[in-house]
């Protein structure tokens, strides 16, 4: 997946253009801004109400979970009565009362050896369905162990972990709807998120860091599911359970009001150790996230730039580099676990103190005979049931502060890269394009001066043109205006006499084919890859592509062919090879408008020969727009526009630029002695 973000990044950016550096720095800087400032309690409330429409998605699964999460409290309120009657009715002899007499005596009577017996199969079944009885059960949570105590470990137990108070078979079961439901919800984020990024406006990350980038889909994603399990579900089923075992010991143990009070009184113990350190929390954990985002894209840039660390023998140096980013995580993970055990050492003593008047108080009435041993176990399981959702909705608002700071990730992305899908209401939907009118046009990034000013000139089916200029000029983001990558600050780029801005983008783009100076290719076959931008091509087509491009000899002479599987970014072909498989891959979607960024820099004379002949018999029935250099190149176009000092300086053939433009004749003399061998 990363591989596809990083070429979709690379095949819109405008690289030749220090311009488009510039731009990326303003929009990514405001696109964080908002993950530096302190997270307020009412912006996490809001992030956590956002971010629902993930899960309503999934209403399913949410009310089977939810079904199978209250069902288990049924046999929870259950598991302690037999250990009760064990202990009074078995051992003690005392005789059946209320509602165990009901439903026991008219089975086993007054014979304690088959109550006894009743009893132990009620615990084998109960065992088999929920794990355990005569206790409280323990949850079976979904979490997978992580490699290490670090940010991606903790998001992989995230991103699996659901509440829940089943074991046994049942156990199985939620487990199997919970992993269900997280997938589903995880895999909608990262989809949502994976597609603002693709659909973001052009060059606004050419310096964010891919390894940021992904880590964001990948593991702030996982922020979701956290937010379901332990910001709404454990507390609805912890506010059940309190209800539910405070009416049983209401019915049950009407003169002992204590137990009731004791287990209730953890919640504000709880609640205001949250309170104190939830900011903190929230702080570090945004920190976590960070320091975990900068690991993964540390080892990508280090992979990407592989070659270069070889050839400068800066192994160890770069080995460093990713071993202390990967500390730095270590740490910031942690001081979070730090900041909990502040939490616990504040809030252990308050409840060891009410633990102890429970004990004591239980342990002074069977002194004085007014309950049993039963009634001991009875009201402490009890009173452990009542403390534990107790202690679940006082620590819910702690338990969010890690994945709240990773859904101000989330959010960062959905809401402030803008999404454009082509559909937009009213938009146009343009013919065959046989003109492009350049109209007084003006480009500039955000955040930085004008690139172009002023710039005007038509480009025509029928006719092979180029753009010329010295780098940095502008040529790059020029071309890229013509498909609306970039929107012109003033005048207008007309196609067939409308402005392109009233032109859908998809059907507009659908138009246009682009070979960039700075071809990326997927590690997929040949085939695919030239077939990228016209998957439905047949083979005979493809090939047809391959040979108008140049490229069908060296393709078919891989002892794979067009099968042949290209390794990471289209690495094991040559500079020249993978421009030409961009090339057929452009040809190949048989476009209106041709634009090719320098298309002939990485090829030798015979080769260049070949493809100018080629976009000249491409260009007799559509527009066909060339960045170059070299004078050969530009004398076999029909016309050149010269760019320079920030607008149109020359216009007209090659051969007449040489005979009344000085600064073209400067700037063919000084691009021939860079390229002269």
């Amino acid at each position: 997946m990363s591989d596809r973000l990083h070429s979709a990044i690379l095949a819109d950016g405008p690289a030749s253009d220090s311009g488009a550096r510039i731009a990326a720095e303003p929009r990514l800087r405001k696109l964080y801004a908002a993950e530096d400032k302190p997270l307020t309690p009412r912006e996490a409330f809001s992030l956590v109400v956002r971010s629902w429409r993930f899960i309503r998605e999934h209403r399913r699964l949410v009310a089977m979970k939810c079904a199978l999460a209250f069902s288990s409290l049924v046999f929870f309120l259950l598991s302690p009565w037999p250990v009760k009657i064990v202990i009074d009715n078995v051992i003690d002899g005392h005789p059946l009362t209320g509602v165990p007499k009901a439903v026991l005596t008219p089975l086993v009577g007054d014979n304690r050896a088959l109550l006894l017996a009743v009893l132990t199969g009620f615990l084998v079944v109960t065992a088999i369905l929920i794990g355990l009885a005569g206790n409280q059960p323990v949850g079976l949570g979904t979490a997978v162990a992580s490699g290490g105590l670090d940010q991606a470990g903790f998001t992989a137990n995230e991103a699996n972990d659901g509440w829940s108070l089943w074991s046994g078979l049942f156990g199985l079961l939620e487990v199997f709807v919970t992993l269900d439901l997280t997938q589903r919800i995880n895999q909608g984020v990262r989809v949502a998120i994976y597609e603002r990024f693709l659909r973001s406006p052009l060059g606004l990350f050419g310096d964010q860091k891919i390894g940021d980038a992904v880590f964001r889909v990948m593991n702030d994603s996982a922020a979701i599911g956290a937010v379901l399990y332990r910001g709404v579900l454990a507390p609805l089923l912890s506010a059940a359970m309190f209800i539910l075992t405070l009416a049983v010991l209401t019915a049950q143990f009407s003169n002992e009001p204590l137990i009731p009070i004791i287990a209730a009184l953890t919640l504000p113990i709880v609640a205001i150790g949250a309170t104190l350190f939830g900011r903190m929390l929230r702080e570090q954990g945004q920190r976590m996230r960070e320091r975990g985002s900068d690991v993964m894209a540390a080892f990508e840039e280090r992979l990407a730039q592989v070659q270069m660390i070889k050839a400068y023998g800066q192994e160890s140096r770069e080995e460093h580099s990713v071993d202390e980013a990967s500390w730095e995580s270590f740490r910031a993970t942690l001081k979070l676990l730090v900041i909990i055990l502040a939490v616990i050492a504040v809030v252990t003593p308050a409840l060891a103190a009410l633990v102890a008047v429970g004990i004591y108080h239980l342990m002074m009435q069977v002194v004085l005979h007014r309950i049993t041993l039963g009634d001991v176990v009875l009201l402490a399981s009890y009173g452990i049931m009542l403390a534990r959702p107790m202690r679940t909705i006082g620590a819910t608002w702690a338990d969010l502060q890690t994945p709240v700071s990773g859904l101000r990730r989330i959010h960062s992305v959905l809401d402030m890269l803008a999404e454009t899908d082509g559909s937009e209401a009213g938009a146009l939907e343009p013919g065959p394009i046989r003109e492009i009118a350049v109209r007084d046009v003006t480009l500039a990034y955000d955040g930085a001066g004008a690139v172009l000013e002023h710039v005007t000139f038509t480009l025509r089916s029928g006719e092979l043109l180029a753009l010329a200029g010295a780098s940095g000029v502008g040529k790059t983001t020029l071309i890229c205006a013509i498909p609306r990558f970039i929107e012109p600050r003033a005048g207008a780029i007309l196609v067939n006499g409308v402005d392109s801005r009233q032109i859908a983008l998809g059907p507009l783009r659908a138009r246009i084919g682009f070979v960039f100076q700075h071809e990326a290719l997927f590690s997929r076959s040949l085939a695919d890859n030239i077939r990228y931008g016209a998957p439905e091509a047949s083979d005979e087509e493809m090939r047809e592509a391959a040979r108008m491009a140049g490229a069908a000899e060296f393709i078919e002479n891989l002892p794979q062919g067009y099968a042949t599987i290209l390794g990471r970014r289209g690495t094991r072909l040559s500079i020249g090879q993978k421009q030409r498989v961009a090339i057929a891959r452009a040809m190949l979607r048989k476009p209106d408008v041709l634009i090719l960024d320098e298309p002939t820099a990485a090829l030798d004379p015979a080769s260049e020969r070949a493809l100018m002949a080629t976009l000249r018999m491409l260009a007799a029935e559509r527009i066909v727009v060339v960045v170059a250099h070299r004078a050969a190149t530009l004398a076999a176009c029909d016309r050149v526009v010269f760019l320079a000092r920030a607008t149109v300086a020359a216009e007209g053939p090659h051969t007449e630029l040489v005979r009344v433009s000085e600064d073209y004749r400067r700037y063919l003399a000084i691009t021939e002695s860079v390229l002269e061998p």
